[in-house]
């Protein structure tokens, strides 16, 4: 069963351009309405992992990036 997040982060990412990182924007949000920042991250890797196209790969690895500060500062 996909975590609720993943399919945000899903229509998220059809947004998403190399130039704005909606993913990133709706993990952030996720953050600051009190989810775990390793729960967030697990489910971005997971949904990073799982993809094949190349644009969709560097848009979810930059947010991994990203976002993995909040984990290293929980």
């Amino acid at each position: 069963m996909a975590h609720p997040f993943s399919k945000l982060f899903e229509l998220a990412l059809k947004k998403s351009t190399p130039d704005e990182n909606y993913v990133l924007a709706e993990a952030e949000k996720f953050l600051e309405k009190g989810y775990s920042a390793t729960e967030i991250y697990e489910v971005l890797n997971q949904l990073r992992k799982s993809l094949i196209g190349d644009r969709d790969v560097e848009i979810l690895a930059e947010a991994c990036e990203e976002f993995s500060r909040h984990v290293e500062s929980e």
